[in-house]
């Protein structure tokens, strides 16, 4: 609990937060969003679910490391002009992350929304 706050206020180094943290998420994201767009699990409705449900966490849980990597970079001491880019890189990064995970979880809720409507309709 105490690194989640840490890692919140932007506490944690930078390359901790994006590359230990923020790029396995996003390519969890990346890779279960692919797959349950392509149809890989398609066959199998455990293994489509188990990616539908993968996506959605990784979804709700990549705008709140965007903010943290964020903070992260906001913090990151900036002596050279190369760690000033890095730090510009990060937050790019961070805010394109969070703002199409938000999105791809405003789609999750659309697609449920459509799913829970026309089982009460037909019910």
């Amino acid at each position: 609990m105490k690194f989640l706050a840490r890692l919140a206020t932007g506490q944690v180094p930078l390359w901790c937060a994006f590359w230990l943290i923020g790029t396995p998420l996003a390519v969890l994201w990346d890779v279960s969003g692919t797959c349950t767009a392509v149809g890989c699990g398609i066959q199998e409705p455990t293994i489509g679910g188990f990616l539908l449900v993968l996506f959605t966490l990784s979804s709700v849980v990549i705008p709140l490391v965007s903010i943290a990597i964020w903070r992260s970079a906001s913090k990151y001491p900036r002596q050279a002009w190369w760690q000033t880019v890095f730090a510009i890189g990060a937050k790019l990064s961070a805010a394109v992350s969070g703002v199409l995970a938000t999105i791809g979880l405003l789609v999750v809720f659309y697609i449920a929304f459509i799913f829970i409507y026309a089982a009460i309709d037909r019910g």
